[in-house]
């Protein structure tokens, strides 16, 4: 009789502990006081620090399992690789939907079986669902981790409504490519563009051994041969300087066909050409690494300082102002698993002009182990507002809002006009009522009216390309000339 009480006693607290409710979201209690006409809220918090992230039941996904965090839509995905499906979080409230599960073909393809009498599916890579990316088109990319360069790179399309899936890339034949990576290892990847007409994607050598980036070319929807980039370690006075690899998991974050940001856990964010070359980071400022503003005042005074742990970083535009947003701190870091934000002092975005706003929650995400180095900053920009969505693995995730002053804004209009370097020449997206193209120090260097395309400087370097289009809309635009 005891032993059936006892079995029963089990049974009811098994219910209970499977069935626990999770925390709901709070709102992080610091005050970020303005800078100038910018302000900076949380609107919803759940971290470890502040209790409502430590828990299964809280997590995003199980443990070590959602390595990826892209927005769309107000929507935040998360990839749940153990679940093969897309986790959903309202970015308004921080609450959760109804879960994306993906068809059961993703991360798959045909390959002969070991007896070689039959074709049988075979999952490509280590794992699938290892990232989640969204294209300037608004395209939800899904991709897959690889080892070694005989292990298949794949990106998949997601289909949000059906959870179906197309392949945009299917690298099988990496060993042939390039046989002296053998240690090649891809975590993430970057894009840039629409995958369905023209885009790049880029993935960085997580290995020990190498400095690299692959870059495949997307064409008409179709992706072409990858290329490797070698990534320049030995001029002198960079963070890149004599690195013999990136450090583990690193990332690509693509800012157009020309440039990207490269951010592993052995170096800070900095911004490389198409070729690999250096060309700006925290070398042209050191001092922005260290936040002496963000802090309750204190004596001495609090500065809190960045660490390389973590890989996370974006560039937006908010009217005529220009931000960086980067993870700042990973779990080792003081306060641990934060965000920081910064200002650009003009459309040159030069790292010499930055200028740090906040370090973000104040008292961090929280220190629970993050061997993975998941910390994703994403926004969306509407009006004078933009939405900063955040995420660090196993520490929390939440959004906030950022506000600029409406002077000078409203009135702005920005033109979807592009520009690409072709040949010699920059290309113009459309004919436009005038285009300058600038040296970052500010020098005007090209001048044209009514026109499509300008000649380009003859000396390699990033310039300032700017516009106004015919409805009398501006444009600004970083580019590489090399």
């Amino acid at each position: 009789m005891k032993k059936k009480v006892l079995f029963g006693v089990a049974l009811i607290c098994s219910a209970f502990l499977t069935n626990v409710m999770a925390a709901n979201p709070l709102v992080d209690p610091a005050t970020y006081a303005p800078r100038g006409e910018i302000t900076l809220a949380n609107q919803w918090l759940y971290s470890n620090v502040l209790n409502n992230y430590n828990a299964a039941a809280d997590f995003v996904a199980a443990s070590g399992t959602a390595r990826g965090m892209a927005v769309k839509d107000g929507k935040m995905l998360f990839v749940d690789r153990g679940n093969k499906q897309l986790v959903v979080v309202n970015g308004a409230t921080g609450a959760k939907e109804s879960p994306i599960v993906m068809a059961s073909n993703l991360f798959t393809y045909m390959g002969r079986n070991k007896a070689d009498t039959a074709d049988s599916l075979v999952t490509a890579g280590l794992w699938g669902y290892q990232d989640i990316k969204v294209d300037n088109a608004g395209n939800v990319l899904l991709g897959n981790i690889i080892t070694s360069n005989t292990g298949r790179f794949q990106i998949w399309k997601a289909n949000l409504t059906t959870g179906a899936g197309t392949l945009v890339i299917d690298q099988a034949n990496l060993a042939t490519l390039f046989p002296s990576a053998a240690t090649m290892r891809f975590d993430a990847f970057g894009v840039w563009g629409d995958v369905n007409g023209s885009a790049v994607i880029l993935a960085a050598n997580a290995s020990a051994t190498a400095m690299e980036v692959y870059k495949w070319v997307i064409t008409g929807g179709v992706a072409g041969v990858p290329t490797l980039i070698e990534l320049d370690n030995t001029t002198v006075g960079t963070y890149l300087t004599g690195l013999a690899n990136l450090g583990s998991a690193p990332q690509v974050f693509p800012l157009d066909e020309n440039l990207f940001y490269l951010d592993g856990n052995a170096t800070f964010p900095t911004l490389m050409d198409k070729d690999g070359n250096v060309i700006d980071g925290f070398y042209a400022k050191p001092s922005a690494l260290k936040d002496s503003v963000t802090a309750p005042a204190a004596t001495p005074k609090t500065i809190w300082t960045m660490n390389q742990g973590h890989n996370g970083v974006t560039e937006f535009q908010v009217g005529d102002k220009y931000f960086l947003l980067m993870a700042a701190t990973n779990t080792a870091g003081t306060p641990a698993s934060t965000f920081r934000l910064f200002k650009f002092a003009d459309a040159s975005k030069a790292f010499s002009g930055l200028d740090c706003l906040w370090t973000f929650p104040q008292a961090g995400m929280g220190g629970a182990s993050n061997a993975y180095r998941t910390a994703m900053p994403t926004v969306e920009v509407s009006g004078n507002v933009a939405k900063i969505y955040v995420y660090t693995g196993e520490n929390g995730y939440g959004m906030y809002k950022m506000t600029v002053g409406t002077s000078g804004i409203s009135k702005l209009q920005m033109s979807n006009v592009t520009a690409s370097l072709v040949g010699n020449e920059i290309r113009l997206s459309e004919e436009v009522a005038s285009v300058q193209v600038y040296s970052v120090t500010g020098q005007k260097v090209g001048s044209a009216v009514h026109v499509s395309t300008i000649t380009a400087p003859a000396a390699n370097g990033v310039y300032i390309v700017t516009a106004v289009d015919k409805s009398g809309a501006k444009m600004i635009q970083k580019l590489a000339v090399n």
